[in-house]
């Protein structure tokens, strides 16, 4: 009985002392990397703040075989980079969802500011445009990016993304639709609905079926991990990811940024591009017309018959 009544003191004290040593290696997220990461109400990780990305990777893209021939059609014949003629952001469309990033992956010469009347490209290109900045609401989570301006919202009401018509542009957004959810400490943002005008970065790769999945991680209180995995049957073989690592800045104010600048449009009558010696015509026009203006689109529209409402295939 004695030797029963040993073994289970004994057995008591290993049990006590293995769950004060599990204690001490699993702190807190964010403790061994430096201050814990802040807490909402609910318990879940407070993104809050001005974020400005340090370091980022982009993986190269695997392309099918239509996308590859818009690819060797959009880029440079030599170098890297794409045709700046071609580039939908150079002609006043919004750089959609893929390019505002993180990582930003828009043109130097599209950044430029107004200095004493004129429009000048930013001394320090898109590294000092690559900010965001991240706000509670209600069921609601919004990123205002640097860059143009542009914004985004993320429901976390648990809403169901919306059916979306090729024909119908209200069913479909510059950034998407986005929802939300928590898995442990990592939000996962869920994005489809995206328009198929914009790019997928700076080198001319186009899409037309596009998917995004964002996992935003905190390492810290002051360190922002953002994974971005694009999906799109029509363009990518596989999927293509992004990565980027952002530090918390507590000092850094927005400063005005707009990509089409509606000044010069107004002055000047033509969009961005022709500020930089571009035909002002529409890009998907390029090929069939490359004098084609915005006065012959809108004719061939006018023309054209309105289309049965087809979703679009996913």
């Amino acid at each position: 009985m004695k030797s029963r009544l040993l073994g289970a003191i004994v057995w008591a004290s290993v049990l006590a002392c293995s769950t004060v040593a599990l204690a001490q290696t699993t702190p807190e997220l964010g403790a061994a990397a430096g201050k814990a990461v802040p807490r909402t109400s609910d318990g879940k990780p407070d993104l809050s703040g001005i974020w400005k990305t340090a370091s980022s990777k982009v993986e190269p893209m695997q392309l099918t075989a239509w996308a590859a021939e818009r690819y060797n059609y959009n880029k440079l014949p030599k170098g890297e980079g794409a045709r700046t003629e071609l580039d939908p952001i150079m002609h006043c469309y919004r750089p959609g969802v893929a390019r505002i990033g993180p990582p930003l992956l828009v043109p130097a010469s599209s950044i430029r500011v107004r200095i004493e009347g004129e429009s000048v490209p930013f001394p320090d290109g898109p590294a000092a445009f690559d900010v965001i900045q991240i706000s509670y609401a209600p069921q609601k989570i919004f990123v205002l990016h640097q860059y143009n301006q542009e914004w985004r919202q993320i429901f976390m009401d648990g809403r169901k993304h919306p059916e979306v018509f090729e024909d119908d542009l209200l069913t479909m957004w510059w950034n998407g639709h986005s929802t939300g959810t928590w898995d442990g400490d990592t939000l996962v943002v869920d994005t489809t609905a995206i328009r198929n005008e914009t790019w997928l970065d700076n080198q001319g790769h186009e899409q037309r079926s596009l998917h995004l999945v964002e996992r935003f991680r905190p390492v810290d209180a002051d360190t922002l991990e953002i994974e971005r995995t694009f999906t799109d049957p029509i363009a990518l073989a596989k999927p293509y990811v992004t990565r980027a690592t952002l530090k918390l800045s507590k000092d850094l104010t927005f400063t005005e940024n707009v990509v089409c600048d509606q000044y010069y449009v107004r002055k000047i009558g033509v969009g961005f591009g022709g500020l930089l010696g571009i035909n002002d015509h529409p890009w998907q026009s390029v090929e069939e017309n490359p004098n084609a203006t915005w006065e012959d689109v809108e004719r061939e529209e006018q023309q054209e018959q309105p289309s049965q409402r087809v979703p679009r295939q996913r």
